[in-house]
């Protein structure tokens, strides 16, 4: 069955690759017919585990739109857990776009109680009433609660410079209007490590906000439409480096790091700077 080892995503001269220990066979375009027949075979296979051929069969034979549709309706909110992938879309969403000197701004609320529809529409507001103001801009945003129960804004954005006249008169915070705004210009490691403090304080506040019940069925996170989308590939891994050293690329290893899967073996995540 025809996969692949290996996802690479390349960010600037940064190229961050997931490998795993056992390849992902490619959603198959067959014949229904075809696809029953070999789901059959996959369940008699008495060298597979009960767990490879449940993935096995779903990848040849997934769910209909309207059996997905019913599954969601029949669900109940519960906290959820941040998954790999929706950490990595951020991450990379983070590392494209936005770098050193940009700006962390932080829009809190002074009453309690705010619904996150509520919020939403209030955020949405203040972003047309800033680009009015200041111009087109970008923004990747995190919502979290505090401790009294009110959500509040952490967003990464490209703003130009404010006024410093404009800092001080409060104009800039009463855009906002609706409690205190805090503005920081980001001066920290560099966005691609991992050990970047604001990336993980932000990505512990994506895995409190899913696991709050209220959060059910809302977006992880909020973005702008004039963000870059950073592609990834799906392929062999040894065939992609040999592509990349091909291209001029000189790959040097970063960092490394793998924990199991089981019924992939292992995930292994490496970052790897690129020259040429």
């Amino acid at each position: 069955m025809k996969g692949y080892d290996c996802q690479m995503t390349k960010i600037g001269d940064c190229l961050r690759v997931k490998r795993y220990g056992r390849a992902i066979p490619e959603k198959s375009q067959k014949p229904k017919s075809q696809r029953l027949a070999e789901i059959e075979a996959i369940h008699a296979d008495l060298s597979m585990t009960d767990v490879q051929k449940r993935v096995y069969s779903a990848i040849l034979e997934p769910p209909d739109k309207e059996e997905r549709a019913v599954n969601r309706s029949e669900r109940t909110p519960k906290p959820g857990r941040l998954r790999l992938a929706e950490r990595e879309r951020f991450c990379h969403l983070m590392d494209r776009n936005f770098s050193l000197g940009h700006k962390f701004i932080t829009l809190t609320y002074e009453k309690p109680d705010v619904t996150l529809d509520e919020a939403a529409k209030d955020y949405e507001n203040w972003v047309k009433r800033m680009r009015e103001r200041y111009g087109d801009f970008k923004y990747l945003t995190v919502r979290s609660f505090q401790a009294r129960g009110t959500i509040h804004f952490h967003l990464l954005t490209d703003l130009p410079n404010i006024p410093r006249t404009e800092l001080a008169d409060g104009t800039f915070r009463d855009i906002w209007g609706l409690g205190s705004v805090e503005l920081k210009r980001i001066y920290s490691l560099p966005m691609t490590e991992r050990r970047n403090k604001l990336k993980l304080d932000l990505i512990k506040n994506l895995r409190d906000f899913k696991a709050d019940t209220r959060s059910y069925g809302k977006r992880l996170f909020l973005q702008s439409k004039n963000l870059i989308v950073p592609r990834t590939v799906k392929g062999d891994f040894q065939e992609m480096m040999e592509k990349l050293k091909e291209s001029g690329y000189v790959p040097k290893l970063v960092e490394s790091r793998q924990f199991p899967v089981e019924y992939l073996m292992y995930i292994q995540l490496e970052t790897y700077h690129l020259k040429k």
